[in-house]
């Protein structure tokens, strides 16, 4: 019996600058891939090897998520309406708890069945106090998913509340509520001492193929300087990824202008954070200083389409990222814009929302091949693993997807179409009929064969929707009542600041010269 393995397609792309191969296949041999090339040379070259998919199928390389937070059941479903970031973030603390292990799993079934083969899973703790039991079921969820990953622990341990002076917003907050928010975090909680320590036995412990430890940083207005420069010092010395969030909203740009004199981009580069392994999610509102910076030491970027519409952030200059050397990936941050981690559907809004005019004809603009290549070979330089995914190559790993070719073009679909527009203009998640991923078939005819999701799916279901404790309704109450003064904080911050946006949509005047 042949240990080889032929994914076979009427329709074969390998990579985001390869010309689609008719009849093409990829002949994989244990955890690598071992050929590419067309099926009947393929069939001949290793007569006894097991054939998966058919005519019907494109075949391209497994897709990347890269930015999330392994929310199985999304905020949205947990009953944060989407809003404004730093209001709706207190909403997000409102949340009945549930299983770290299944929450990550359920959410890593629906990566898988859209084609997501690795994902960069950025863990915000839900009980602080218990983070070594949340590691070990998060990784433990991806493990049995049979998902590839990045695990990058998060941490804070500055301006919890606003960004700005926390003791005066404080101080104006009513005595109860000011006492409530003051309570000392329950012993033995992650802290800002311990989190170095933590993650560096993580990685000892769990780094391999399968799963690279990483540090999450969350922000720049939410970490102190020491602590990001000790969080790059370790990232050096263990090799290790570092992925922050930065310039989301508007308030965190006038933040930095207003507390540091300067962005926050700027601001990481003189202490000297960023550089090559440091991922800033996001990024919606850089100058362009801020990405010739980007550029020039070699940070890279993750863009979130669907995620900044829904929480209103705006749209992130990716394309002019792009065209300025930086590297940018694209990731769903828990926030479809069908609230299901469809990555095909995230790939097609981010194609659709960088087509805003020019105001000149056929001007250059992002492709479908561009998103293609965010997705993929992209993500990949940007998670560490640019030599080892994001291309079917001989001597890579074997992360690939077989899509059903047929009924996404059904009833027509000129031939004369790149696969990849067809793939970006009518692919869905539902077409994804088989993953593999380190030459293990995952999904197969649609259906996840790892894990039991729809088990999985009734204890989330059941956890979640249970009366909430005396104790859970009076945080609610606290939050709400947090998020009324937090609203009255930023109350015209944004007319500190002028903006002249990267992107032209419509214009309020006549206007003619």
């Amino acid at each position: 019996m042949s240990d080889i393995t032929i994914l076979r397609a009427g329709t074969l792309v390998s990579a985001h600058d390869q010309a689609a191969i008719p009849e093409g296949a990829v002949a994989v041999s244990g955890e690598r891939i071992k050929a590419v090339g067309l099926y009947h040379e393929l069939s001949k070259k290793y007569p006894n090897a097991r054939t998966v998919g058919g005519e019907r199928f494109l075949l391209i390389p497994g897709l990347i998520n890269g930015h999330g937070h392994g929310r199985g059941l999304t905020d949205f479903q947990r009953g944060a309406l989407d809003n404004t970031l730093e209001s709706w973030l207190m909403d997000t603390r409102k949340y009945i708890p549930v299983s770290t292990y299944d929450d990550i799993a359920y959410s890593a079934a629906r990566l898988l069945k859209s084609g997501v083969t690795t994902a960069m899973h950025n863990h915000i703790l839900k009980d602080p106090s218990a983070y070594r039991q949340e590691f070990a079921e998060g990784l433990k969820a991806y493990s049995d998913a049979g998902m590839r990953v990045q695990f990058n622990p998060a941490i804070r341990n500055d301006n919890p509340f606003v960004y700005g002076d926390n003791k005066a917003f404080l101080a104006a907050l009513p005595p109860t509520l000011m006492t409530i928010l003051t309570t000392p975090p329950p012993p033995g909680s992650l802290s800002a001492a311990d989190f170095i320590g933590a993650v560096s036995a993580l990685h000892r412990q769990h780094q391999s193929p399968m799963c690279r430890i990483g540090f999450g940083p969350l922000a720049p207005q939410w970490c102190t300087n020491d602590l990001l420069l000790d969080i790059r010092k370790a990232a050096d010395e263990l090799n290790a990824p570092i992925h922050i969030h930065a310039v989301q909203s508007i308030f965190q740009k006038i933040y930095g202008l207003r507390f540091l004199g300067k962005t926050l981009i700027q601001h990481m580069n003189d202490i000297g954070f960023l550089g090559r392994g440091v991922v800033i999610g996001h990024c919606v509102w850089p100058t362009e200083k801020d990405i010739e910076l980007l550029a020039k030491t070699g940070t890279a970027v993750t863009h979130h389409p669907s995620c900044n519409l829904r929480v209103r952030n705006g749209i992130s200059p990716a394309y002019h990222m792009l065209q300025a050397g930086v590297t940018v990936g694209l990731g769903l941050d828990g926030k479809s814009i069908n609230d299901d981690d469809d990555m095909i559907q995230e790939m097609k809004v981010c194609y659709l929302l960088h087509r805003l005019a020019s105001l000149e004809l056929h001007s250059p603009h992002m492709r479908a091949r561009d998103v293609f290549k965010m997705t993929t070979e992209n993500n990949a330089t940007l998670l560490g693993l640019g030599q080892e995914l994001g291309r079917l190559e001989p001597g890579r790993l074997a992360d690939m997807v077989l899509l059903d070719y047929q009924k996404m073009c059904h009833p027509f679909v000129d031939p004369s179409n790149d696969p990849i527009d067809v793939l970006l203009y009518r692919g869905l998640g539902k077409h994804v009929h088989t993953v593999m991923v380190n030459g293990h078939i995952v999904v197969q005819d649609g259906k996840l064969l790892t894990i039991d999701e729809e088990a999985i799916a009734s204890r989330l279901a059941e956890a979640a929707s249970r009366p909430r404790t005396d104790n859970e309704k009076a945080l609610v109450q606290t939050m709400d009542e947090l998020e009324r003064y937090v609203i009255r904080y930023y109350e015209g911050w944004a007319k500190k600041t002028t903006t002249e946006p990267f992107f032209m949509t419509n214009s309020r005047i006549d206007g003619l010269l």
